[in-house]
């Protein structure tokens, strides 16, 4: 019940902050006079800035995202780095790209990226794996990917807004000593190993610069 209610609570939070942008939205910023533009055919960086709920089989959590790079006409590549506190937290590092269409007030986009993802274990969660196990885990970094559909409203030349559904994965594999006494005989370490092939889906709102 609890995670439902941080989704609806979020999702609601996403809707109404929506509906108060394109309310705002002047028609002077329409996808056709600023596709007109001679600034729509320059590079130009962006800034890409969201926060997101992400939700799977291990509950949910929030993540932020900082993504920085060039466009040139529809198209975008960046470099984004964040916090995911999704099961274990972890610094995500990836390529990212997005693909704009326009659409109404405003544009269509999908997106993609692809990456690694760097264990960044909370006290805790260090904590509770030394109590269950009893001997000091290991966790490996691992492979870290993301792709989705959003839509964002122009509020002018500069600055945008925008929501993303979509659905994201990463993957640690977690080592463990543990040891086996034979009879009397000397201990001797057995290694354990736990692969994590966490599956999450992710709604993002945010701000480009």
């Amino acid at each position: 019940m609890k995670v439902i209610k941080q989704v609806t609570s979020f999702l609601i939070f996403v809707m109404l902050s929506w509906q108060c942008l394109a309310q705002e939205v002047p028609a002077n910023n329409s996808p056709a006079k600023i596709n007109s533009s001679s600034t729509a055919h320059r590079w130009q960086f962006h800034s890409i800035n969201q926060v997101g709920l992400l939700y799977g089989e291990n509950g949910s959590a929030f993540q932020v995202q900082t993504i920085n790079g060039v466009q040139y006409k529809s198209w975008f590549a960046g470099i984004g780095v964040g916090i995911d506190e999704y099961r274990f937290r972890s610094i995500p590092l990836f390529a990212n790209f997005r693909k704009e269409f326009a659409v109404g007030a405003g544009y269509l986009f999908i997106y993609g990226g692809i990456g690694m993802h760097f264990m960044w274990l909370t006290d805790k969660q260090k904590d509770d794996y030394h109590l269950v196990y009893y001997q000091k885990a290991h966790f490996s970094n691992g492979l870290y990917y993301h792709a989705g559909i959003g839509y964002k409203v122009k509020l002018n030349n500069r600055i945008a807004f925008f929501v993303s559904p979509g659905f994201s994965h990463k993957d640690t594999e977690m080592k463990s000593p543990t040891f086996s006494c034979p009879f009397t005989g000397p201990c001797y370490p057995l290694p354990e190993r736990y692969n994590y092939a966490l599956n999450r889906l992710s709604v993002n709102l945010g701000i480009i610069f």
